[in-house]
């Protein structure tokens, strides 16, 4: 039968990593079945789903269920932290898969380098993506012209993190200091929670974090289309918003900075001297061309496609940012709430 908050505590023996999903998606098969085939002996390690769905698994299914009003992601990994078992935290998204040693050599980074908070790996575009999905991951982790988030080299352990280096689909903390820091800030909702949390930790709690491609999932993207562009809208609106909370998040990296106030002076001096629009867009695609070209190898359509790709995901960063700074700036108590959480919560 599937295990109760009380049940959990019942068992004598603690396991060493609990495995925290926030469980929304109706389907989440493949990533429970990938945490269930985990090289790692099974008592070393609880699964635990929160979620606001009922009925989730079948009678047999070997795992702790927390339900969790709304779809507030924080909401749900913050609940499960506090009552996981184990001392280590392992995250992972529920449409994510981990690779079976996933468990076990996050365990070895962290008992290797005991001074580390915390440690993040890779995640991947799966075997089998369709031509939109990948194009998708290419902008997603393009440097200049998409959202720079490479599957970074190997990092041991530092104390400056790059945006986007850790997130909630695949990375694992000491609980002891997730839950000392306050664990997602709930205020902010869906997005950008978990870089956030990360900054926070470094700046404020003096977190030392590493990088290792030895914890790997898989996560296919969402396909290039309409579905994306609301998703990156509502991203980058958040952004906007944290710029009201901690502009050394975003400001700090000069593709985020250049681009913001880059693209402003550019609008600029169009209007002042029309001419500039045209040219700069003719200079814009001509460089998106030739970053599209190393993807012809891999299918002559990105030329085609890429392009005009890289133009909307500009457009609509650009424009959510500063909606997400003028919300911000009409509507201060919504700010107040993120500021008012990273103190109390």
């Amino acid at each position: 039968m599937p295990m109760t908050e009380e049940t959990s505590y019942a068992v004598r023996n603690p396991p060493e990593v609990s495995v925290i999903v926030a469980a929304g998606r109706e389907d989440f098969s493949r990533c429970l079945a990938s945490l269930l085939e985990q090289d790692l002996p099974r008592p070393r390690y609880e699964i635990i789903l929160v979620s606001e769905r009922e009925a989730l698994l079948p009678p047999d299914a070997d795992v702790v269920i927390l339900p969790a009003p709304g779809q507030n992601p924080s909401v749900k990994r913050n609940k499960g932290a506090r009552l996981a078992r184990g001392r280590i935290l392992a995250f992972i998204d529920d449409d994510a898969w981990a690779r079976p040693d996933w468990l076990r050599n996050g365990l070895r980074f962290l008992q290797k380098y005991p001074g580390a908070a915390g440690v993040g790996g890779p995640r991947l575009l799966p075997p089998g993506a369709s031509f939109r999905q990948r194009a998708t991951d290419i902008i997603a982790h393009s440097r200049f012209f998409g959202n720079g988030h490479g599957n970074w080299r190997e990092m041991k352990v530092r104390n400056k993190v790059p945006h986007g280096m850790i997130n909630s689909c695949n990375y694992f903390i000491r609980r002891e200091l997730f839950l000392e820091l306050g664990g997602y800030n709930e205020a902010i909702g869906y997005g950008g929670e978990d870089t956030e949390f990360v900054y926070r930790a470094v700046t404020e709690g003096g977190c030392l974090f590493g990088y290792t491609w030895d914890i790997i999932v898989f996560h296919p993207p969402r396909k290039l289309g309409w579905d994306l562009i609301r998703q990156r809208f509502r991203y980058r609106v958040q952004n906007g918003k944290m710029l009201w909370v901690h502009p050394g998040i975003y400001l700090s990296r000069w593709t985020f900075s250049g681009g913001l106030f880059g693209i402003s002076l550019f609008l600029v001096v169009s209007l002042l001297e029309p001419v500039v629009f045209p040219l700069g867009l003719l200079v814009y695609f001509i460089f998106a061309v030739m970053v599209s070209l190393k993807y012809a190898r891999y299918d002559p359509r990105f030329v085609l496609v890429l392009p005009p790709a890289f133009f909307l995901h500009h457009v609509i960063y650009y424009l959510a940012i500063w909606k997400g700074i003028l919300s911000g700036l009409f509507d201060r108590s919504a700010i107040r709430k993120i500021k008012d959480f990273n103190h109390t919560g």
